[in-house]
């Protein structure tokens, strides 16, 4: 299953769970396959992000709490960070590596996994520049992108949860505003919303996971447009998106599928 994807240059970088390979494309027809990065030491990466300015990619490794950084330039792969454990990462223009960071984890009686989180801002040089504590009414949050307003973008939802949602919040951890409900497929609803992007204009974009759709939000979380969508074949069938990226530099939207492929889109 495709858990991560970025651009950077005419490259496309994709993780997928339980491998510890970050698989290289071509960002245009035919979109070749060119050599693998093999990260030794990454267990499960649950995410990747680019930094343009340093020609880094960050993924997140939860299991071992920790975040590398590889050069692709220089072929340089570091464990950058430890300690963390990260879930999701996004990189600011500013060059600033946000990190969705898991704590709390509870397992109930039906088996359901809740967790809560914090939004860590790094620097380059791996600082620590802000903690943030996020509502605990926001559980288990999945995603993070940071907007120039400096305040940040946070899905949260998952499974049997009661909210299912995409929630702006300040530096304070307080919620500004909110887009989702209970779980549902109607126009005001998110079902597993796992992945969010910005694109040039700060339009949200939503995975909307389990709703096999993304759809696309204005700055005030407002006005949903579907973008796009998949026709599961079963009840079961969950072939929906489970990553989004927006690529300013082409206007490209690059959907990474759980089925294993990737779907580009131009957005306008």
């Amino acid at each position: 299953m495709i858990i991560g994807v970025t651009s950077l240059g005419d490259r496309i970088y994709v993780v997928c769970t339980c491998s510890n390979v970050i698989a290289v494309f071509t960002s245009h027809q035919p979109f070749r396959r060119l050599q693998d990065i093999v990260v030794h030491g990454l267990l499960y990466a649950t995410d990747i992000a680019a930094s343009a300015s340093t020609s880094c990619l960050y993924v997140p490794d939860l299991p071992s709490h920790s975040v590398w950084r590889v050069n692709v330039d220089s072929g340089a792969v570091v464990q950058w960070l430890s300690g963390v454990p990260a879930i999701a990462v996004s990189v600011t223009s500013e060059d600033r590596i946000v990190l969705l960071v898991t704590i709390d984890y509870q397992r109930d009686d039906d088996g359901r996994l809740t967790w809560r989180g914090e939004v860590h801002v790094c620097s380059p040089e791996a600082v620590t520049e802000a903690i943030v504590k996020l509502s605990p009414y926001i559980t288990s949050p999945c995603s993070v992108v940071m907007t120039t307003r400096k305040t940040f973008v946070v899905s949260h939802g998952f499974l049997k949860h009661e909210m299912h949602r995409v929630c702006e919040v300040d530096m304070t951890g307080r919620v500004l505003k909110s887009f989702g409900s209970t779980p549902g497929n109607g126009v005001g609803q998110l079902h597993i919303p796992v992945c969010v992007s910005l694109d040039d204009k700060e339009r949200v974009i939503v995975a909307d996971f389990r709703n096999h759709r993304v759809l696309l939000l204005n700055k005030q979380l407002t006005s949903p447009r579907v973008l796009a969508t998949w026709r599961p074949q079963s009840d079961d069938d969950t072939r929906g998106p489970r990553t989004v990226h927006y690529d300013s530099h082409t206007g490209s939207l690059l959907v990474g599928l759980r089925r294993g492929h990737i779907d580009i889109y131009k957005l306008n």
